[in-house]
């Protein structure tokens, strides 16, 4: 790992995550934009992202294993969610699945209907990215990434020299058979720790590998 950026990264259209279960559908998280979406935006961004004919076995070691970055959890102040908004999935006629599922497409995993919540455009985040400087290998100051289910969610990426401080992802730190105190267990697979300064942070990240 070769450089330590602190990151600003804004959000220029909404995203939406199914984070939590909220009655009739599911809810964003609004106060982060977690390390792993991050980097797996930013290696397709850059043209890491690996074309498949067809899904690989799900793997998360051996994928941050191949990419140069590490990264905090970037996190707002000012959490956000816009009002809750229908989905509709067609599983008759999209799916090709025949009327008589229509007893049972109103409930469960079926259900045709159901409502999320996204953050909105123009809320900034503040993380560090520890590896090459993505900004120098582009030429730019600036780098536009897809977040968000079906990566719909666009987020503008700027080097920040303000950032002091960040939380690392636990559950990252596990798939390398490092462990961090965690201070707040939001999922399974975003566990935070406190607020640490870069250098700790970055000598915490040197391990992941």
């Amino acid at each position: 790992m070769t450089a330590v950026i602190g990151l600003k990264a804004t959000t220029l259209t909404p995203f939406a995550y199914h984070s939590l279960a909220v009655q009739g559908g599911t809810a964003t998280l609004p106060e982060l934009i977690s390390d792993s979406a991050l980097c797996f935006g930013l290696a397709s961004a850059l043209g890491y992202a690996r074309a498949w004919c067809a899904l690989p076995a799900k793997d998360y070691k051996r994928d941050w294993s191949a990419m140069p970055w590490r990264a905090s959890v970037l996190t707002t102040q000012q959490p956000r969610l816009l009002p809750p908004i229908a989905r509709r999935l067609n599983l008759e006629e999209e799916g090709g699945f025949q009327k008589k599922l229509r007893d049972v497409v109103s409930k469960g995993n079926l259900k045709q209907f159901w409502s999320i919540q996204e953050v909105p455009p123009a809320v900034q985040f503040q993380g560090a990215l520890f590896g090459p400087d993505p900004f120098k290998v582009v030429g730019a100051d600036e780098i536009v990434i897809r977040v968000g289910l079906h990566r719909n969610g666009m987020v503008k990426l700027e080097p920040d020299r303000t950032v002091e401080r960040v939380r690392l992802n636990a559950a990252t730190a596990m798939l390398f058979e490092q462990e961090l105190q965690v201070e707040r267990f939001l999922l399974y697979g975003l566990q935070l720790t406190a607020p640490m300064p870069l250098k700790d942070a970055t000598d915490e990240v040197r391990k992941w590998k």
